[in-house]
C-alpha cells in the first residue's frame, strides 16, 4: 500500500508567514495552480481515495486532487492542523520575541501552543489516522491531505527521528511525501516532492 502525504497549497497567509491554525483561509491563485500541477504529476499513480483534513485550505486542495484523479474524497479530522489559539493571525516576525514560539521550533514537545494538545498528541492522532488509512486501502494507493506540522511528526516517527528534531524536515506547500507499507517495516520512498518548484527552471 502506498500513502501519499500531501501538504495543502499556498494561501496568502502562508506567503506572509502568518499563523492560520484551523481558520478559514482559502488557497491563493499560486496555491491552486501548484496543487493542480502536483495532481497532474501523480495522476498516473492511480490514487483511488483522498483523505483530508477538514480545514478549508486542505479541503480545497483535496477537491482539486480528487477531481483530477477521479478519486473518492473522505474527511479525516485527525489530519487537522493544531488550533494555535494564541498565535492566530500573527506573523513570525511579530512572534520572534515570544519564548514559547522560539521553543516550538527548538523543542516542539516542550512548547505550549494549543489549549488542547501538545506535539506528541498531534503525532499520535496523525499516526492513528494514517495507520487506519493504510488498513482501509490495503494493496491500493491513497493520499492524505494535511498540514506541514502534522506531516512532519508522522515522517519523524517512520524515520526513527526524535520528535524534537521534526523541523529538520522541510514540507513545502503542494508537496507529496510517500510512505510504502508493502513491507513489514514501512519505508519512506521520498519526502517533499513538489514538481512546481522546477516549473521555471532552465
Amino acid at each position: 500500500m502506498h500513502l501519499y502525504l500531501i501538504r495543502h497549497g499556498q494561501t496568502d497567509w502562508n506567503r506572509d508567514h502568518r499563523i492560520m491554525g484551523v481558520g478559514t483561509v482559502p488557497l491563493n491563485e499560486s496555491g491552486r495552480a501548484a496543487v493542480a500541477e502536483l495532481a497532474r504529476a501523480l495522476k498516473a499513480k492511480q490514487i483511488s481515495v483522498v483523505y483530508t483534513s477538514t480545514v478549508e485550505r486542505a479541503l480545497e486542495s483535496a477537491r482539486i486532487l480528487a477531481g483530477e484523479w477521479g478519486a473518492e474524497l473522505r474527511e479525516e479530522p485527525r489530519l487537522n492542523e493544531s488550533p494555535f489559539e494564541g498565535w492566530i493571525g500573527k506573523t513570525y516576525d511579530e512572534l520572534r520575541d515570544d519564548e514559547n514560539f522560539k521553543r516550538y521550533f527548538d523543542a516542539p514537545t516542550r512548547a505550549r501552543f494549543s489549549n488542547g494538545e501538545g506535539m506528541a498528541d498531534i503525532q499520535k492522532r496523525a499516526l492513528d489516522a494514517v495507520v487506519r488509512i493504510a488498513r482501509e486501502t490495503w494493496m491500493g494507493r491513497a493520499a492524505a491531505v494535511s498540514h506541514s506540522d502534522v506531516i512532519k511528526p508522522v515522517l519523524a516517527h517512520y524515520l526513527g527521528m526524535d520528535l524534537d528534531s521534526m523541523h529538520r524536515l522541510s514540507i513545502a506547500n503542494a508537496s507529496a511525501s510517500l510512505i510504502d507499507y508493502k513491507e513489514a517495516i514501512p519505508h519512506i520512498r521520498y519526502v517533499n516532492f513538489a514538481p512546481w518548484q522546477w516549473r521555471d527552471a532552465p
